[in-house]
Formats: C-alpha cells, sequence, structure tokens
C-alpha cells in the first residue's frame, strides 16, 4: 500500500495540531539597518519620500525624524551572500538569547508532517503584509519569528490533492522589542500525482 493510499483526508490536519501556535525562534538579521542602506533600497526604488531622505523635513512629520521605508523590509532581513563561520555564529548566539523562554514547536513542525503525507510541492496562495509602527536610526537589527497557524483539511485542487498552511511571520527591532510588521502567508502544499481529472 503507497503512502497516498494511507493518508487520509484529515492526517495532515489532525497530525499538525501539537505544532501550531507556537513561535519558532527569534532569527537576526546580521547587520543594523543604517540610513545608508535605507538610502540604497530607496535608489533602487526610485523613492523619493523626504521622510527617508530629507533629515530636515522628517522632523517636522509625525515621526519626529527619519524613518526607513517600510516596504524594504523583506529586503533588509535577506540572509547575507556570504560571512564568516564565526560572524554567522555570533548572529544565531545572539538571537538564542533573544529566544530564551520560548518554546518552540519539535523541529519541522507541520511543515515535516505535511511532507511526509506526499505533500511535496509549495504554490504561495495568498500573502498579506501589515505595517505598524516606523522604525529607523537607533532601532538596531531586525529580528523576526513566525509560527504555523493552521494546516487545513485535504482539499481536491486542479494541480493535486493538498492541504493549506497558513503562517504568521513579525518583525521586531533590536532595540526596545518593537512590533513594526506582521506577515500572513498561505502556501498550498500538494501531491502532484493526484490532479483534478477535468484540467
Amino acid at each position: 500500500m503507497t503512502q497516498v493510499e494511507q493518508r487520509s483526508p484529515t492526517a495532515a490536519h489532525e497530525r499538525a495540531q501539537p505544532f501550531l501556535n507556537k513561535w519558532s525562534p527569534y532569527r537576526l538579521t546580521r547587520d543594523e539597518v543604517t540610513q545608508e542602506l535605507a538610502w540604497r533600497y530607496c535608489e533602487v526604488a526610485e523613492d523619493a519620500n523626504p521622510v527617508y531622505w530629507d533629515e530636515d523635513f522628517a522632523k517636522k512629520t509625525r515621526f519626529g525624524g527619519l524613518v526607513y521605508p517600510p516596504q524594504g523590509l523583506f529586503a533588509f532581513t535577506f540572509a547575507p551572500w556570504w560571512q564568516p563561520d564565526y560572524v554567522a555564529k555570533k548572529t544565531e548566539e545572539d538571537a538564542r538569547r533573544m529566544s530564551e523562554g520560548a518554546e518552540p514547536a519539535p523541529e519541522g513542525g507541520a511543515n515535516r508532517i505535511v511532507t511526509e503525507l506526499g505533500y511535496t510541492t509549495a504554490t504561495m496562495v495568498g500573502s498579506e503584509f501589515e505595517h505598524i509602527a516606523p522604525f529607523g536610526p537607533g532601532d538596531g537589527r531586525i529580528k523576526s519569528r513566525s509560527m504555523t497557524t493552521d494546516v487545513s483539511m485535504e482539499k481536491q485542487t486542479r494541480p493535486g490533492k493538498g492541504v493549506f498552511i497558513t503562517s504568521v511571520t513579525e518583525f521586531r527591532t533590536e532595540v526596545g522589542d518593537k512590533l513594526i510588521a506582521r506577515s500572513t502567508m498561505t502556501l498550498l502544499m500538494y501531491d502532484g500525482t493526484t490532479p483534478r481529472g477535468d484540467q
């Protein structure tokens, strides 16, 4: 009997329950977000908003000073292309200290369960990003953590039988632990060997 034949429509949903709504450890950017980095992003995006460029102007706004473009947050949190091992280790140690007291889901969590059941192909079906507070000079590095909040029952979709996984990621400043953004993402994980027959 194959894995697919053994799989029930409720298996992923039921087996994922112990792994839901548990924060992962924090991930931390290696570098502090700086004004220069924000300007480089604005150059690429050709974003001339003066609250990112003109300190005198920005001081007169509700922000009280320069801020960083919130739409650049994903770019600011990209992992570096390369770094020495000892630098990566120090960043990991800093992130581990920030995660003390957390009870993260076991290794792999809900995603491991879903993959083990044969839903091995992923496609993003929904993403929502909420900007909560401005951030700028003096806020340090950016830390982020994620959790899976839902794994659906099996659905028959056009590319194959699959489940929808919803996860939430929050972004905070290193200095002051300020919540600055939250994203919600929904993935369809499906079994490509079980397409719907009306294609």
